[in-house]
């Protein structure tokens, strides 16, 4: 009886264990063909997140965007040209008139005019704003109505290196202000819209100071600036009589400022001389 009996549980048992085995390889071949948990959500959230990368960080991916490097665009030399000149003239009003007529021919303005009399002439002085493309022509008039300069200098600076750079730092703060905004209107809380919001300020900021730099170097570069000084000499300084009389009026007036400027410490010059008769006194004392 009992070998049957052992028999029949023998089998049992392995019917249970067969049946077991069948239901995990189903279980294993459900949970096979099931997305990973949490992957499709974390993938959307970083896709969709409205969380704004650094300034540095954004530049670079819109940068990243093309494969190939970014040709540096073909721009004309940029020359930033200013120029000064000093002669003398026998009319100081005539010469500003002439000079003023110049302006106008050529299209240029007047950005500052000063007037300043010293002892032997009266000097006017005048800063001309000129157009780039006139400038060679301007000065070639002013050459021809004028006998003799004192002296005349004309300097160019290249800055076409600078003009690029800051042309092409400008495109990309554009196009990260750009991405930003496009952020911000996908921000899904208060903290991703702070947070866009303070980085969008401060490329904001640097795009106004390229800006600002940018019109600048357009302002210099399509208006050249010459400073004309011309000067009239006084009627009593045209004489070598006149002038040797002035020269010695002049060194008298000199003299007088030194006298009343010694006057005036005459308090230092009593203190001083107390004080060396006091060290005197004190050396015929010891001897």
């Amino acid at each position: 009886m009992k070998t049957p009996f052992r028999y029949l549980l023998s089998l049992f048992l392995l019917f249970v264990m067969t049946a077991c085995s069948g239901q995990d390889k189903q279980y294993e071949a459900a949970t096979s063909d099931m997305p990973a948990a949490g992957s499709a959500v974390e993938s959307r959230v970083a896709a969709e997140s409205p969380v704004a990368p650094s300034p540095e960080v954004a530049a670079e991916d819109v940068s990243a965007g093309s494969t190939q490097p970014a040709a540096i665009p073909q721009v004309a030399q940029q020359i930033i040209r200013e120029g000064q000149a000093v002669f003398e003239t026998s009319d100081l009003k005539k010469t500003k008139t002439w000079i003023e007529s110049l302006v106008r021919s050529h299209k240029a303005y007047v950005s500052n005019d000063e007037q300043n009399k010293g002892s032997d002439r009266i000097e006017q002085r005048m800063t001309l704003r000129i157009p780039a493309d006139r400038f060679d022509a301007f000065l070639g008039d002013l050459e021809k109505g004028v006998v003799r300069f004192d002296s005349k200098s004309i300097t160019a600076t290249d800055v076409t290196e600078e003009f690029i750079d800051i042309s092409q730092r400008l495109k990309v703060k554009k196009a990260t202000e750009e991405r930003y905004i496009a952020l911000l209107a996908k921000a899904a809380s208060v903290h991703d819209v702070l947070e866009t919001e303070k980085y969008i300020s401060e490329v904001r900021s640097e795009i106004e100071s390229l800006e600002g730099r940018l019109k600048y170097l357009k302002n210099r570069i399509g208006l050249s600036t010459l400073t004309v000084t011309f000067y009239q000499l006084k009627p009593e300084m045209q004489g070598f009589a006149s002038r040797f009389g002035v020269a010695f009026s002049e060194g008298w007036n000199n003299f007088l400022s030194f006298l009343l400027g010694a006057i005036s410490l005459w308090p230092f010059l009593i203190a001083g001389a107390a004080i060396i008769g006091v060290v005197r006194l004190l050396l015929k004392l010891r001897k």
